[in-house]
């Protein structure tokens, strides 16, 4: 029983010529190519260069960065624009080969000879020499990571020696000083305007104030039924409090008569319309008019609980008793 069990295991374990043969053959061949990522670079020149032929990469490489048309900062680029490609293992075995001479340069006026200098790449140079031609500038030495093909130790590489000279003051809408003459100028005049009477052409003679603005105004001073003081006219919808500051000192109140609401014959709608009269405060008039009679004067409307002394300030002159 014995010899059957040692026969059977010899026979298992047992070759022939052609399976032997086919063993170190593969064992020959797992070991080469465990060996290749070691030795590849050795065995290829320094004047060869890799390119993954793939749809990615030629995608990738037409993400070079070109200014916009309507940009002039390196750094108003989109995220698409600045994407770096990224380094095969042997593309920076070989890059490293190069370091360059370092020197102080400034990117904004370096040549193609002294970019080369530096250790860059044709491709790279071609990139920044192209970005500079369509308009293209550098504020600053960090702008020079946004260069598609430059890649992070290079970009660490060249920064410390990076001189940008301080770029001249670019103009804002409140550094722009403007180049017209006096004559050129629009001029407002001076004028006085009377807040009651003046129609939207007289309103538009005030800086600051067009039509839009005038006809607001107007229309304000319709629905309150006259202005009874100059600062009412910094509560029109929408006119900025600058605005109002500027022309006030040209504003003047004129003897006028206002639009007065009797109410005691008013409903709750036409108490309503007023701008300073809302439904509720119109409905608790009126509520407190049915269960306590008309009004004797105007100063009783003190005693309704929804108008306070403030209110009443501002809504007494647009009321009246008959």
């Amino acid at each position: 029983m014995q010899f059957t069990q040692t026969k059977w295991v010899k026979e298992y374990f047992s070759f022939t010529k052609k399976e032997r043969n086919a063993i170190i053959i593969l064992g020959l061949l797992a070991l080469f190519f465990s060996l290749l990522p070691t030795i590849f670079p050795f065995l290829v020149k320094d004047d060869i260069e890799l390119v993954v032929d793939t749809v990615a990469q030629r995608e990738l490489a037409a993400l070079e960065i070109l200014p916009d048309k309507n940009e002039t900062t390196a750094a108003s680029y989109s995220d698409a624009d600045l994407y770096k490609p990224k380094e095969s293992k042997f593309e920076k075995y070989r890059r490293e080969k190069i370091t360059g001479e370092l020197f102080f340069f400034n990117p904004n006026t370096a040549t193609a000879e002294e970019w080369k200098r530096l250790g860059l790449r044709d491709k790279t140079i071609q990139t920044i020499l192209k970005y500079r031609s369509k308009g293209g500038k550098f504020y600053a030495p960090k702008d020079l990571q946004h260069i598609y093909g430059l890649y992070t130790d290079e970009y660490e590489r060249l920064l410390p020696y990076v001189q940008i000279e301080a770029p001249t003051k670019r103009f804002t809408e409140s550094t722009i000083v403007s180049t017209e003459t006096k004559t050129e100028r629009k001029e407002y005049n001076a004028v006085v305007v009377d807040i009651n009477h003046a129609d939207t052409t007289t309103w538009k003679q005030l800086k600051g104030i067009g039509s839009a603005y005038a006809r607001r105004i107007v229309n304000f001073r319709t629905k309150l039924g006259g202005f009874v003081s100059i600062e009412q006219i910094g509560e029109t919808y929408g006119l900025p409090d600058s605005v109002f500051q500027k022309v006030k000192q040209q504003l003047r109140l004129g003897s006028s008569a206002i639009n007065q609401i009797d109410v005691n014959n008013s409903t709750v709608e036409q108490l309503k319309a007023h701008p300073y009269i809302g439904f509720s405060v119109a409905n608790a008039i009126v509520q407190y008019r049915s269960q306590h009679g008309n009004f004797s004067t105007i100063t009783d409307l003190q005693k309704i609980g929804a108008i306070d002394e403030a209110l009443y300030r501002k809504i007494s002159p647009y009321l009246t008793v008959k």
